[in-house]
């Protein structure tokens, strides 16, 4: 059974100080489940709520030049990708719980290859992805972006985040501050569906409602959606517990 972690679900599974989430940490130890987290949330709410204005003000991107020889001829070659070093990297707090997370099995799925998101430090060790062959990868590559394209196109996940004023705020603008944090959030979760629908994992882990977001990737309309559509499965931490128990 493969089970697509969000963040207000794994960190409190690797949470020290919780016991009750032991026989899950075991399921996943032993292989009786297999665990994934979506890493582009750590690309976009690593970057503490106070921080979002300035750092999503614009796109993180940057350029590099390489001279190479081609028949006998140089020629240059230029390469564009996110500019990692303006990442903050993982909080200690969170750190310690990913490193808990990997130690039984739990692996990270990639989300979509924004242009101009960072990503932290800690993920230069592509070991911690799920490993997949090219053809794998072109395969759950072209679902993530057919999933994504739907999900934006429902007014949720990153149009949220466009409509909030991300990569375009002027960075002195503080009056949708509040907003734009929580546009972030609802970016990371539209990227954790997509990715668990391109992984064809069998159940997503949430604790989240969306009670209070208003429109929201995982309020009950678009759930419905979801589970009539890609055949999503929600469950939470403790509908899970008994599942991990049970198995």
């Amino acid at each position: 059974m493969r089970i697509s972690f969000d963040s207000n679900a794994w960190e409190k599974i690797f949470d020290p100080r919780d016991a009750s989430c032991a026989s899950i940490r075991e399921a996943l130890r032993s292989g009786r489940i297999k665990g994934f987290i979506c890493a582009t949330s750590f690309r976009i709410e690593a970057v503490r709520r106070r921080d979002r204005v300035r750092y999503f003000a614009n796109p993180h991107i940057t350029a590099q030049n390489n001279l190479v020889i081609r028949d006998g001829q140089p020629w240059l070659r230029m390469s564009v990708m996110p500019d990692s070093r303006r990442h903050p990297g993982l909080p200690l707090v969170q750190l310690d719980k990913l490193e808990q997370a990997l130690s039984v099995g739990v692996r990270l799925m990639y989300g979509c290859n924004w242009m101009g998101l960072p990503e932290p430090r800690e993920f230069l060790d592509r070991t911690i992805f799920v490993q997949e062959t090219l053809e794998e990868r072109h395969d759950r590559e072209q679902r993530m972006y057919d999933v994504i394209a739907r999900i934006e196109a429902r007014g949720v996940g990153k149009t949220a985040f466009d409509a909030a004023g991300g990569w375009g705020m002027p960075p002195k603008e503080s009056l949708n501050a509040k907003k734009l944090a929580s546009a972030c959030a609802e970016w990371a979760d539209g990227e954790l569906a997509a990715s668990h629908i391109a992984y064809r994992n069998d159940i997503l882990c949430t604790n989240d409602r969306a009670g209070n977001a208003g429109t929201s990737i995982f309020d009950a309309q678009n759930r419905t959606w979801l589970t009539n559509e890609f055949d999503v499965s929600f469950k939470t931490v403790d509908e899970l517990l008994a599942i991990a128990t049970d198995s």
